[in-house]
């Protein structure tokens, strides 16, 4: 593991970030792109469809330059118009908390994980059953919706994407070679942006609480 392996993904995570909290940005200051979102859901349908043929694209080309980096820049783009349409059912202000929550825990648990001398690696078993458990919990919800429900999935979706944070910020020191920076990034990236779409859903929870 190399200071300059490090600073490339997590220069790749900032711009990352950067690029969906302009977005989100765009999208809660202009009416008129959320009423365009809103009126046709489908749009995120087909965004989330494009993201994943884009993953699957990243998976395959990850060492081919510059290819990479173009299906990265997609795969973001595509996430940061998900996130815009998320969070523009929120209001600002719990957004924000949401951020800077993210943001806090995501650099606490990275400075802990970086410094640790603990075998992570471990946790990665538990941490995609929880996650298939997760999503089926998903389909139960249209069923049981409540207030309690919805509090215990979001507190419960925020811990798991806490674990593989610790998760793949292990991975990226131990397991990945200098020339996987690309799949450093986009792991760390989708926790950061599930960790901020579950931490939303809970401070929202609490407020109707």
């Amino acid at each position: 593991l190399t200071v300059a392996f490090l600073r490339k993904v997590y220069g790749i995570l900032s711009l990352q970030v950067l690029l969906t909290t302009v977005t989100s940005a765009v999208f809660l200051y202009t009416p008129g792109m959320q009423a365009f979102l809103h009126a046709w859901p489908a749009l995120l349908f087909l965004s989330g469809l494009g993201s994943l043929a884009l993953i699957l694209a990243l998976i395959f080309f990850r060492h081919k330059h510059p290819v990479n980096l173009y299906l990265l820049f997609g795969v973001t783009l595509l996430e940061a118009v998900t996130v815009a349409f998320a969070v523009s059912f929120y209001d600002l202000a719990i957004v924000l908390q949401a951020f800077i929550l993210t943001t806090a825990v995501f650099l606490g648990l990275t400075a802990y994980t970086l410094q640790s001398k603990r075998d992570f690696s471990r946790l990665g078993g538990g941490l995609f059953t929880c996650l298939w458990i997760l999503i089926l919990s998903c389909f139960l919800r249209m069923f049981f919706f409540n207030e309690t429900v919805e509090l215990v999935f979001a507190a419960a979706g925020a811990l798991l994407f806490c674990g593989f944070i610790i998760y793949d910020t292990h991975l990226l020191m131990h397991r990945l070679s200098p020339e996987e920076y690309i799949i450093a990034a986009i792991n760390l990236y989708f926790d950061f942006i599930n960790l901020f779409l579950y931490l939303l859903h809970l401070l929202e929870a609490f407020n109707k609480k």
